[in-house]
């Protein structure tokens, strides 16, 4: 039988050798107006999305995370369970013909996943690409992008204090804080601004997220 290589919504027959993963995180608090799996929700759309617009193949979702340490704002798995999860659905994907892949990870706790793939690449024969799309945890940002896909709880908006949730932009979360530059200095950001949901600045960040994700297929594709 022949499969039906050019039928549909595709950019060229060469998309059908490009796979893409989500990997977020599902247990970790996100204040109260954004739900605890909000990261995996997240890169769970971007994945679908650009799945959708450029005919590549969703693979699916990555279901455990990693997270540093020193950051304790939820239940988080270990570097090896993340790789054998891959594992997992790279073992497969090969039997679709994905011959490259495009991770999009929306956990700032999963970037450190990038110093595996390179095994996993020589494991798989694959080529892959690691697109990290993070956040001020539970700040603006993501609120305004969780708003307008739909995850986040808007009247819960005014609950939504860094002062009574401590893992708003990690602002309570002392040890992280302490440990890491970056995380102090988005926390500071918190702590000056506060936090609101802005529909124009998400309908910005999903569109710059959808664009620089393409972007990434067709790389994979001239490769």
């Amino acid at each position: 039988m022949e499969l039906r290589l050019d039928s549909g919504n595709i950019l060229n027959k060469k998309i059908h050798e490009v796979g893409i993963i989500a990997l977020g995180s599902f247990l970790e608090n996100h204040g109260t107006a954004l739900p605890i799996d909000t990261d995996a929700k997240i890169a769970s759309y971007l994945s679908l999305r650009v799945s959708i617009l450029t005919g590549a193949k969703f693979l699916g979702v990555v279901l455990p995370s990693m997270e540093y340490s020193y950051v304790r704002h939820g239940i988080h798995n270990k570097p090896e369970d993340v790789v054998d999860y891959l594992r997992f659905i790279l073992s497969w994907s090969k039997k679709l013909g994905i011959k490259k892949v495009l991770i999009i990870n929306c956990h700032g706790g999963n970037v450190p996943i990038s110093k595996y793939l390179s095994d996993l690449e020589r494991e798989y024969d694959l080529k892959i690409i690691l697109k990290n799309i993070t956040f001020i945890h539970a700040g603006t940002e993501e609120l305004s992008l969780g708003s307008v896909i739909g995850i986040a709880k808007e009247e819960k908006l005014k609950y939504h204090d860094f002062k009574k949730y401590p893992e708003i932009g990690m602002v309570g979360l002392k040890e992280a804080r302490k440990k890491n530059k970056l995380i102090d200095r988005d926390a500071k950001i918190v702590e000056r601004h506060g936090v609101k949901i802005d529909k124009k600045l998400g309908e910005r960040i999903l569109k710059r997220a959808i664009d620089e994700c393409i972007e990434c297929i067709n790389s994979l594709i001239d490769s």
